[in-house]
């Protein structure tokens, strides 16, 4: 039983194990997934689009931000120089505009690195050039005049960058965000994840530990149930008696109360068995127990003794209405049986024999002094009831006297 109960706890943590599992991969994949759209997302849309506009604001003569016109190429050689109608301060305003609107960093640069304007709260401080960034220092190695598009790792972060070629101007538009901080809501949200996976796993594990706690407790609780207790009938067994029957006796010895004790037994079982079979003889036996646990009282003890004998102690009880209790129960037994087709056609008769304790009596003296009282009723007619009288508490004694008496035996007849 303990090794079942060992593999059932064993059972229990594999199982947390394996949700607790299931859960962290799909919380794993889900935000891995996750990331990789809000990125796609930054990387095909939002920073190409931020880009666009940009670009298109930078065009607009309303704006009077650049002259519409090419240059040629030596305006270009000297556009730096003369920021060919650049007004610096509308430009700057512009792209804070564009930060606050999409939260993004934007960048001028010109051919040779050089930062021509960026919006305020961008990365670029004091620096005049991207080589003077440690995070732009590469990316000045490698613009080109298609548009394309940059991850960069610096101090443990993301950065996604969008690079657009200006010809009018020669200058090159860059569009950064930090992924790492677009993604924190949602690693957020996956530690918060996580949290709740360890909580739930500990919660399938707590609690499927307790219901085999529970199980056990009552499987314990029924083992200890049929231990004490005759499975087919509810009353005490063999083993149970033998404890309660000392205990009984000794209480009665000491504050002198009467005690008598009831046998009864099924006439003709064996013959009943052979003719209708050990079921419908076990259905009779439980009906007989059940109809002795509703008639004794809470202090009283009944006792299935032998495959079709009981044998009941009666607390404080005089013999005289131990003997009547007797009857009143073997005709209620009686009665009981023969509201059943398979008992009805048996000529079964129920006998009993009765005895009380007597201060010198031990338990096997007390007990063999009733069995020889039930020896006696089913010597007699069907249905009686046999009430032997203490002291005579040894078998040989007993048997010399009612051998030579039988004043010292009372025989009640039942009442069909």
């Amino acid at each position: 039983m303990e090794h079942f109960l060992e593999l059932k706890r064993k059972l229990a943590l594999t199982l947390s194990l394996a949700i607790a599992v299931s859960l962290l991969v799909a919380f794993v994949v889900n935000y891995s997934v996750s990331k990789n759209s809000i990125i796609n997302g930054l990387v095909n849309k939002e920073l190409p689009l931020t880009a666009n506009a940009v670009v298109a604001d930078l065009n607009d003569e309303r704006l009077g931000l650049f002259l519409n016109a090419a240059p040629s190429d030596y305006q270009k050689k000297y556009l730096s120089e003369i920021n060919y109608g650049v007004d610096r301060s509308k430009l700057n305003e512009l792209l804070d505009l564009y930060y606050q609107e999409y939260g993004h960093n934007i960048y001028l640069i010109n051919n040779s690195g050089q930062v021509i304007a960026h919006n305020s709260q961008s990365m670029i401080g004091t620096a005049k050039n991207l080589n003077e960034l440690s995070q732009f220092n590469t990316l000045a190695q490698t613009l080109n005049k298609q548009q394309s598009a940059y991850e960069i790792q610096h101090q443990g972060e993301t950065f996604l960058v969008n690079a657009r070629y200006l010809p009018n101007t020669d200058w090159y538009l860059l569009v950064d965000t930090s992924a790492t901080q677009a993604t924190a809501s949602l690693r957020e949200a996956f530690y918060l994840n996580m949290f709740i996976c360890l909580l739930a796993s500990l919660s399938i594990f707590g609690l499927t530990h307790l219901a085999i706690s529970r199980y056990e407790w009552r499987i314990k609780q029924k083992f200890s149930d049929m231990s004490a207790s005759d499975t087919l009938t509810g009353l005490a067994n063999r083993y149970t008696f033998d404890i309660l029957i000392g205990h009984i006796l000794a209480n009665a010895k000491r504050t002198q109360t009467p005690v008598s004790l009831v046998l009864i037994d099924m006439d003709l079982m064996k013959s009943a068995v052979l003719e209708h079979g050990n079921i419908a003889i076990q259905n009779m036996i439980q009906q007989v127990g059940a109809t002795i646990k509703g008639s004794i009282r809470a202090s009283d003890v009944g006792c299935r003794w032998t495959e079709d004998k009981f044998l009941i102690t009666l607390n404080n009880c005089l013999p005289e209405k131990a003997t009547s209790i007797a009857q009143k129960l073997t005709q209620s037994i009686q009665h009981t049986l023969a509201l059943y087709p398979v008992t009805a056609s048996m000529q079964l008769s129920i006998s009993a024999g009765v005895s009380e304790y007597h201060i010198n009596d031990t338990v096997e003296t007390l007990i063999e002094r009733t069995e020889r009282a039930l020896v006696h009723a089913q010597s007699q007619t069907h249905h009686k009831v046999m009430y032997i009288q203490a002291p005579y508490y040894t078998p040989t004694y007993m048997t010399r006297r009612l051998n030579n008496k039988n004043g010292d035996i009372k025989a009640v007849q039942m009442q069909a």
